[in-house]
């Protein structure tokens, strides 16, 4: 006969064979996701593992290549600017050694260069007490910054391309503009032994205009008016980017885009956004060189470059 206990064991047994198939069935189901998240990160880790010993292998590749490049530079740069007296100018905050080894180059491949005019950070003028100085200087005073600055960028021009060229107070322009903080110098080499503002002059020289994304003084303040002002005095120049890679900063070749995005200047202009590295140092120096066959082009890797060094001249 069916009794009450009868129902209640009946009723125990059921639940404890439901409880049991739940946890038996979790545990099965459990362990298959597991195993299957395990062999997912096992894929991942030999991926991982395969993707950086291909970047250690092209990481090794690279050093290789740029070993090659810096062991043979001096053969793809000798004699090419013999005779070629070179006025460098860089905006103060690239990065120096950049701009040295840049000029180093030079000189080894024969120009006379004896070293660099930094552009320096009180030309952006936002101190009031700055512009006052430069317009007195200039003996423009009462103009606004942009103004001023453009007949800084002209008188400089017309410095270096004469050879002479006095401030309001009867100076040479380029120790004026040095001893007022505009302006420095720095020697570079055995050529800089003798260098002083009396290095830098003539029509014959041919300029290198030095900019990149860590400068100082903004590039829409400096490489397009003053590549206008030296380009108006009949010099020939290159304008070059010691580009620095950052999160969210400006892609390489923007520093440039002043030059490159004139249909006039980059007529005229030769530019190489790649200083930052040996090959860009050399495509410097070739440009250089290319300037006194009136070739001009666009060079390196960013925005506006049409290829990445000059040709090999056929003669």
């Amino acid at each position: 006969m069916i009794n009450f206990r009868f129902h209640i064991v009946s009723l125990i047994a059921v639940f404890l064979a439901l409880a049991l198939g739940i946890v038996m069935g979790a545990t099965v189901v459990n362990r298959a996701i597991v195993d299957r998240l395990n062999s997912r990160i096992d894929t991942v880790e030999d991926n991982a593992n395969k993707r950086k010993a291909e970047s250690d292998q092209l990481r090794g590749q690279v050093g290789q290549l740029n070993q090659y490049i810096d062991g043979t530079k001096n053969f793809a740069i000798a004699g090419r600017l013999d005779g070629v007296s070179l006025t460098t100018a860089a905006t103060r905050g690239v990065n120096g050694d950049a701009v040295k080894q840049t000029v180093e180059l030079a000189q080894q491949a024969g120009a006379r260069a004896p070293g660099i005019i930094w552009l320096e950070e009180k030309l952006t003028l936002s101190d009031p007490n700055a512009l006052r100085d430069l317009g007195e200087l200039l003996g423009r005073p009462g103009q606004n910054a942009k103004t001023t600055r453009e007949d800084a960028w002209n008188a400089l021009a017309s410095r270096l391309a004469t050879g002479s060229g006095t401030a309001a107070n009867g100076r040479d322009v380029l120790n004026a503009l040095a001893d007022a903080g505009f302006i420095s110098f720095e020697p570079v080499g055995d050529q800089g032994d003798t260098f002083s503002a009396a290095s830098f002059g003539g029509g014959d020289a041919r300029v290198l205009l030095i900019d990149g994304p860590n400068g100082q003084v903004s590039a829409n303040e400096v490489l397009a008016p003053l590549s206008t002002a030296l380009a108006s005095n009949r010099f020939q120049l290159v304008a070059g980017e010691v580009f620095d890679e950052k999160d969210g900063g400006p892609k390489r070749g923007a520093t440039l885009a002043p030059v490159r995005d004139s249909d006039q200047l980059k007529q005229a202009v030769s530019t190489v956004d790649d200083l930052d590295v040996v090959e860009g140092r050399v495509a410097t120096v070739l440009a250089l060189a290319d300037l006194g066959r009136n070739v001009v082009g666009q060079y390196g890797y960013g925005a506006g470059a049409t290829k990445s060094a000059p040709e090999w001249p056929s003669q």
